[in-house]
């Protein structure tokens, strides 16, 4: 709503004799885009840092709970959507279709989970929020905002840690929250995250320890995602000022949490760079269905009982989750409280159903984006999604997803590198923000 600018005034008449001097029947509503895009990017970056502060909260000041944690979830998503607000009907039909089928399949669950319905809320409300970005470079400062803070944290936690610990307690703030319990962490007297020690030594630069830094997330696992979105920005975002030290600041932030898995996708974004221009949109709108049907094969030909913490144990534990939905989960519509966490393909059925995820998934691939560079990116985030669902949810982590989005939403309403290297010519009286609107590029 701040960011919408209101039609050139048509030219004044006459004042009437009714109006005293000075006043006009036309006031142009001031530009409050700057304001707005402030506001937005609090709250992504709030959304960054919230659980780093919870922990502190936890550790130094009082006691929190999981009901804290979804307190604060619920104001940023909120606030997102507040400043999400348009004249525009796109939002509003998306969010009243998305919030009917999710109560249809809440309805026929014998429990209600309200966390399916959040994890559906974030993508829509920062793609939203991206789209009313009116300069893409403005994000690029974002996303080097971002990666200045997680390094510089993650820095004060590798170099300091026991100051680190004393003052945010990752373990103690996850048994607050009732994501763990006491005696799960794998180091006993460990204050990090379960994940957060390599006994066996790091894949990367061994010298560096057996401790994997997780800054403000908490966890390694949304850090080295940070660190392969961070490479992904800065392999499509060719032409961004300081592009070199982001593609520094993406390998910095993998080799600090020691994510074997965020370098994985990173050469993937690679292969995908260079093939995406050749590959038509339905075989885009294919991978997670062949990686799923990847995962079941797997899962009922091996005779593997026990699973190593390797990316081949971690495929083997994907695709035995799995292999636990049932009919009903896979259409979303059961009562089992299952641990899926590990397997994103089942997760998101069991959350979404198969229904669901078809719709979502096909109208993310083939909405209309602006311009053929904006498919490119859109192409590296399929890249992103398919693989990262492999071995995890944590696609859904508002500490993640919530730049992610708003970078996607963003790109979709670019013109294009082209349209960056023109100088803006705007005719008199054309109005200072307009809409983009978004053609029907194909890949296919």
């Amino acid at each position: 709503m701040w960011r919408s600018q209101p039609d050139s005034a048509p030219a004044p008449k006459p004042r009437s004799a009714s109006l005293p001097d000075g006043f006009s029947r036309f006031t142009a509503r001031p530009d409050t885009y700057d304001l707005w895009l402030r506001a937005v990017f609090a709250i992504v970056i709030a959304s960054l840092v919230f659980n780093c502060f919870l922990a502190f909260v936890n550790t130094r000041v009082t006691g929190i709970s999981a009901s804290h944690v979804m307190l604060v979830e619920v104001l940023l998503i909120g606030a997102g959507f507040l400043l999400a607000l348009e004249r525009r009907v796109d939002l509003y039909v998306v969010l009243t279709i998305y919030l009917a089928y999710m109560a249809l399949i809440l309805a026929m669950r014998p429990e209600l989970d309200l966390k399916g319905i959040r994890d559906g809320l974030i993508p829509i409300c920062f793609y939203f929020l991206g789209r009313g970005v009116r300069d893409i470079r403005s994000v690029d400062k974002l996303v080097m905002a971002c990666a200045g803070i997680v390094i510089a944290i993650g820095l004060f936690e590798y170099f300091l840690l026991d100051v680190f610990l004393a003052n945010v307690n990752i373990n103690d703030y996850y048994i607050a929250r009732g994501t763990i319990n006491a005696g799960d962490n794998f180091t006993e007297g460990s204050d990090l995250f379960i994940s957060g020690i390599r006994p066996e030594g790091r894949n990367f630069f061994p010298f560096l320890g057996i401790h994997r830094v997780s800054s403000v997330f908490l966890e390694p696992v949304s850090m080295g995602n940070f660190g392969a979105f961070l490479g992904m920005w800065a392999l499509f975002r060719k032409d961004m000022a300081r592009r070199k030290l982001l593609f520094a600041a993406s390998a910095t932030v993998i080799i600090l949490g020691d994510a074997r898995f965020g370098l994985f996708v990173c050469i993937a974004f690679f292969s995908a760079f260079v093939v995406y221009r050749f590959v038509p949109r339905v075989v885009w709108w294919l991978v997670p269905a062949m990686l799923a049907l990847l995962l079941v094969l797997y899962g009922l030909s091996t005779t593997q009982v026990g699973w190593h913490d390797n990316l081949g144990g971690r495929w083997f534990h994907s695709a035995r989750l799995f292999l636990k939905l049932d009919l009903a989960g896979l259409f979303g519509v059961s009562g089992v409280d299952t641990f899926l966490d590990d397997s994103g393909y089942a997760y998101t059925l069991h959350q979404f159903g198969l229904i669901g995820v078809i719709v979502m998934w096909t109208a993310f691939v083939f909405v209309p984006v602006r311009s053929s560079d904006a498919w490119r990116f859109r192409a590296l985030v399929v890249t992103y999604i398919s693989l990262l669902m492999v071995v995890s949810n944590s696609l859904y982590s508002i500490k993640t997803a919530a730049l992610l989005w708003l970078c996607v939403g963003a790109t979709d309403v670019w013109a294009g590198f082209a349209a960056d290297r023109r100088p803006a010519v705007t005719a008199p009286g054309t109005p200072r923000f307009q809409r983009p609107r978004t053609s029907r590029y194909s890949a296919s």
